[in-house]
């Protein structure tokens, strides 16, 4: 798994204390799921690995109040947002045949263009094109058409259990 890969040297010693048990399953299983729907070992790694840095990024900017007043509005509508599409997607995995592309293509690309306001004053132009690729990889239709495949529990789709199970435990916690 990507997680446990990165697991040698300082960068583990960073994310165990940011990224809990829930996030950090959610992650492993993203990067099953990427590898296996794009066939691209090398590529989900890099995709995950940015995702886990922008994690990162974002919870020490929070920790060391690097945001002024317009960005903690930013902020706050980000967490609304990501919350509204992690029980979004939840909703399409629990209610069979309500999975809507679209919905949820515009939802992810919403959360994701919060997350450029919100950092883009923070981070280099590189790491805001690394953002992009994150971006491109989780909005893809097809990789949600694959995941809500719902008569097919031996391809992609059997990781959707796990995501919405470890996303649920978030929104309890009211981690998300």
């Amino acid at each position: 798994a990507v997680v446990s890969t990165q697991s040698t040297g300082t960068f583990t010693k960073t994310v165990i204390g940011l990224i809990d048990e829930d996030t950090g399953v959610i992650l492993n299983t993203l990067y099953q799921l990427v590898k296996e729907h794009t066939g691209h070992s090398d590529k989900t790694k890099k995709v995950v690995k940015y995702l886990i840095s922008f994690l990162i990024k974002v919870g020490v900017f929070v920790k060391n109040n690097a945001f002024n007043d317009a960005e903690l509005v930013i902020f706050s509508d980000l967490k609304t947002k990501y919350k509204t599409t992690a029980l979004t997607f939840i909703s399409f995995y629990e209610v069979k045949y309500t999975y809507d592309r679209e919905l949820l293509t515009d939802s992810f690309a919403a959360v994701f263009e919060l997350l450029k306001l919100l950092i883009r004053r923070h981070i280099s132009p590189k790491s805001l094109e690394r953002l992009e690729v994150v971006q491109e990889v989780l909005k893809d239709g097809t990789l949600m058409d694959d995941l809500f495949s719902y008569d097919d529990e031996t391809g992609i789709s059997r990781h959707l259990s796990i995501i919405c199970f470890r996303l649920k435990n978030l929104i309890d916690q009211e981690k998300i």
